[in-house]
Parts: C-alpha cells; structure tokens; sequence
C-alpha cells in the first residue's frame, strides 16, 4: 500500500527489533507485526528469509547501512518512516538486534514523535547477549561476573575522535561485550592494555553469531586481535573480553560453530 497521498489520519509505525540474525529469534509480537504491515522498511543485518513473512502487496525498502556506506542518511529514513506513515501506511520498521541497542531506534522514535506520528517500539533480543550465549559465553556468572558492559567500537578508529572511555571500562571489570569493533580490535586492546588490563584475560570474537555460518576465535587479550586478523574475521562480528570468555568451549550448545582457540584461555 502506497498511495503517496496523505491519509485523514496517520498510520502507525512499529519498530521492530528483528533479533541477533537468525530469523527465528524475532518474537512473536514482531512477526505479528511484520505480517501485517503494509510497508517493511529493513536494514542489512537481518535475516533476509523474514522478507517472505510480510505480505506479498507489502512494500519493501531496504535502508541497509555498511561501514562508510549509508544507503540512506538517518535523517532520510527519519522522513521516509514519517511519510509513509502520513500516507495512513502501517510501517514495519525491521532492525536487527533491539532497536534501542545501538540501532538507532532512540533516534527514530524521537523524530517520529516529533511529527505526531503514533508508532510502537518492539524490543529484539540483542545480539550483545544472544551472540556470546550461542558461543558459549555467558556475559554475566557468580563468581566470575557480576556486571557486563556493551560498547561500541566503531568509534575507535582514524576517523574523528573516539568518545569511548576505554581506560575507565579497563578498571570497571566485569564482562565488555563490543558491537562493531573488529576493525579497531587492535587499537582497542592496545588502549585496555595501557590501562593495566591483564595480559592474559580472556578474550574471543564471534563472526556471523546465530547463524549457520557461525565461528569463534579465543585467545588472551594480548593476542585476539592478532588471532582474529589471522583467521580472516570480518563484519558483523562481536568482540567478548573478561573472565566468562574462558568458558566458551565448556558451555558452547551450537553444533555449527567452529573454533580457532589460542592457549591458554581459561580467565
């Protein structure tokens, strides 16, 4: 449905978060959602198999973004959420993971609130906890973890300044889970050894979690970014660091994963 016309009254837009990457980890609301929608606005990082659950008249519209390459600026999937919505369009607003978790999900919510535009967050199941539990790494344990921090690591790079506090995270212990960081790997585990990070702390990186394709590099902190480089891992890919990393062989119940485990692991 799109009749580019504006509507008496708006329609409503659902943002929707699609999960860690295997399609059937959406929740039920979601999918009910999606079904119905008569517009699906989608990003890269879903499973494109949830496509085949919206209804064959629904209008699809990829807004995917990579690394340095936006197929839309934000403030252009902002309008577009906006004026499909005006033209009484029930929106499907598909993000990968959770939408307030580094889907910039805030962001649309407030734009469209600001055009009185009614809309419904659906929350995801983030890929910062869902991603390192199908490795085998539970982000918190008694004894190990009490606490876990998730960080972007986009922003750790020779583009602009970083705004992480990367010294502070080194002595707030716990787990540090990093979205978006296996570019900068390096530059970040130089930082948190500066800070007096062990040497030895656990360490692994997961490529493609949740998915059939799904494979784990470990190694201390002192090696994974060497470790990683060395197995090839790319995008879109999840960096764990603390002492439940160790765990990943012990606890991991995906039967697709692979390793690559460098020695000692334990944390």
């Amino acid at each position: 449905m799109n009749n580019h016309a504006p509507a008496s009254q708006p329609g409503m837009v659902y943002l929707i978060g699609a999960g860690p990457g295997a399609a059937d980890l959406i929740t039920l609301r979601g999918l009910r959602r999606l079904r119905a929608a008569d517009v699906v606005i989608y990003d890269r990082l879903i499973d494109p198999s949830l496509l085949d659950e919206a209804r064959t008249d629904a209008e699809r519209i990829y807004v995917g973004k990579a690394p340095r390459h936006h197929t839309l600026p934000q403030r252009d999937i902002n309008a577009l959420l906006i004026e499909r919505a005006r033209q009484g369009c029930s929106v499907a607003r598909l993000k990968g993971g959770d939408p307030f978790v580094f889907g910039r999900g805030g962001e649309e919510a407030l734009a469209l609130a600001a055009a009185s535009i009614p809309f419904e967050v659906i929350p995801g199941v983030t890929s910062a906890v869902a991603v390192p539990a199908l490795a085998g790494i539970p982000v918190t344990h008694r004894g190990l973890a009490t606490h876990f921090t998730v960080v972007t690591g986009h922003t750790c790079d020779e583009t602009g300044p970083d705004s992480v506090n990367w010294e502070q995270l080194a002595a707030h212990g716990g787990t540090l889970v990093i979205l978006m960081g296996v570019a900068a790997l390096p530059a970040i585990t130089a930082r948190l050894l500066a800070a007096g990070l062990d040497p030895a702390t656990s360490a692994a990186v997961i490529q493609n979690g949740t998915m059939p394709e799904q494979r784990t590099v470990c190694a201390p902190l002192a090696e994974i970014a060497r470790a990683a480089a060395e197995a090839g891992i790319a995008l879109p890919a999840i960096t764990v660091i603390g002492a439940t990393a160790g765990l990943v062989n012990t606890l991991d119940s995906n039967t697709l994963s692979r390793y690559t485990c460098s020695t000692p692991v334990g944390g």
